[in-house]
């Protein structure tokens, strides 16, 4: 009988652990969403994870990955929250999204004052017209009305339209910008401002017509094993999670000082 009770702590012991382990939170290196500053990981995205899992009452830790490994550490289980996923029908079979976003993106061209001059771009139209670079980011989802003007079928293999460049992060694409290897780069406006000051890109500017909008939720693995006294599944702490939220979000003025801190700002 003593193997039998040996046992039985041995599983409790596990699923204990199991229960009060840390939330694991992953990202891509996003600035200013989320990013490595003085050696910590900051940024508003990383800064309102904080403040509502705090809330909870949920210990964590966060990590920056490129979105391929993010990607792949939601669906294998690896990983039980994502900073700022947009929605797919591919991702929907192992992610889950709470009802409220976290921000809403007016994304816009970036490109370079003389290319601005050059070309007065007006929509996506002038755009294929033109023939220009478009440089993008690998795993990114972005608008069905921009895959309409720029046709990629196989685009899960990393085949795109002959007008698009992809590259694996947000800076990459701003200094192939700068350098004349690409001519535009869609990107949010509220994140726009951020990256051309630090990295002192001069040169750069935007177009000022927005080329669409969407939501920027946080994610949820459907293959978390994550649990807590208090919420027993990663279900439960996604409905609380977006509750919190939505409490955070009530003070406008107050929710947009987490974006004013690094230079962006939201519409409300």
């Amino acid at each position: 009988m003593k193997i039998f009770f040996y046992i039985f702590l041995f599983l409790l012991q596990q699923h204990c652990d199991a229960a009060q382990r840390e939330l694991v939170i992953v990202s891509e290196n996003y600035a200013p969403a989320s990013f490595i500053e003085a050696g910590q990981i900051t940024g508003f995205d990383v800064d309102i994870a904080k403040a509502v899992f705090d809330r909870l009452g949920v210990r964590y830790t966060i990590k920056l990955v490129p979105v391929a490994r993010a990607l792949n550490m939601l669906n294998n289980g690896q990983a039980d929250v994502g900073l700022h996923f947009s929605y797919s029908s591919e991702r929907a079979a192992y992610l889950d999204w709470p009802k409220t976003a976290v921000w809403d993106a007016d994304f816009v061209f970036m490109t370079t004052k003389a290319n601005k001059a050059r070309y007065p771009l007006k929509n996506l139209e002038d755009v294929t017209r033109t023939g220009l670079s478009v440089g993008i980011i690998q795993n990114n989802i972005y608008h069905p009305d921009f895959w309409k003007a720029f046709p990629s079928p196989h685009r899960e293999n990393m085949e795109f339209n002959h007008q698009l460049d992809p590259a694996s992060d947000a800076a990459t694409n701003l200094k192939k910008l700068a350098a004349g290897r690409i001519q535009l780069f869609p990107f949010p406006l509220i994140l726009s401002r951020y990256m051309t000051r630090v990295m002192q890109l001069d040169t750069i500017t935007t177009y000022d017509w927005v080329i669409f909008s969407k939501p920027y939720p946080n994610t949820f693995s459907k293959n978390s094993t994550w649990s807590s006294p208090a919420y027993h599944d990663i279900h439960a702490l996604m409905q609380a999670y977006n509750t919190e939220l939505i409490r955070l979000k009530s003070d406008p003025a107050k929710f947009n000082q987490f974006f004013q801190h690094y230079d962006a700002e939201i519409k409300n």
